[in-house]
């Protein structure tokens, strides 16, 4: 009995690291798909920069990296204007849209640049409200690719949440700008990532 039980946890084990491996593999080509695409010119209408923890009123390493990755973008293509996304989560004295705000305003890019939505909880809502926050920015509905912005294990759900929601039948395309994972957080970042697609794909996406 002992022996079974042992076997069938092995090939447990086995078809997890197969999959860990394999959903890897999209992740990484995603991001470094969408990173050819941005260096060939892709003409982007918007950006939006998903948030990401605040303590207190300092952005978390890894939303710092992700507004460091969209000011250099939004540096080099001077017409486009920024989403920054994010409500204000529990032990944040400051909602995640305003921190990349003032980080953007202290790293060049002008105020009227900045659109904020600030009401967000996940990164559902954060593609429902900045696509709202674009629709009213644009009524005539002329511009229609979109830059995500986010960590580059976070690239290839936040991409699918966005498609999911159906507005790529209204004509919407969306890329994505990776941007680093502080080396700390990779192991608990991918492994994370990774029970999150898991959820999406076999849960969440059923209910769409």
């Amino acid at each position: 009995m002992k022996n079974i039980i042992f076997t069938v946890l092995k090939i447990f084990i086995i078809l997890i690291f197969v999959a860990f491996i394999l959903e890897e593999y999209f992740v990484v080509k995603e991001y470094k798909n969408d990173e050819k695409l941005i260096c060939e010119n892709k003409n982007i209408d918007y950006v939006i920069i998903l948030g990401a923890r605040v303590y207190g009123e300092k952005p978390s390493q890894s939303l710092v990296e992700r507004i460091k990755k969209a000011s250099e973008f939004l540096h080099k293509n001077k017409l486009v204007k920024v989403i920054a996304s994010g409500g204000k989560g529990v032990n944040e004295k400051i909602s995640e849209a305003l921190a990349i705000k003032r980080e953007l305003l202290k790293l060049g890019i002008s105020e009227e640049r900045i659109i904020l939505e600030d009401k967000s909880r996940n990164t559902i809502q954060n593609f429902e409200f900045s696509l709202k926050k674009i629709k009213e920015d644009n009524p005539q509905k002329n511009k229609k690719n979109i830059l995500i912005v986010t960590n580059n294990y976070h690239i290839f759900r936040a991409k699918n949440i966005a498609k999911s929601l159906g507005y790529e039948r209204e004509g919407y395309k969306f890329y994505g700008l990776p941007a680093k994972t502080p080396l700390i957080f990779i192991p608990k970042s991918h492994f994370r990532e990774f029970l999150s697609n898991i959820k999406f794909f076999i849960l969440d996406n059923k209910k769409n």
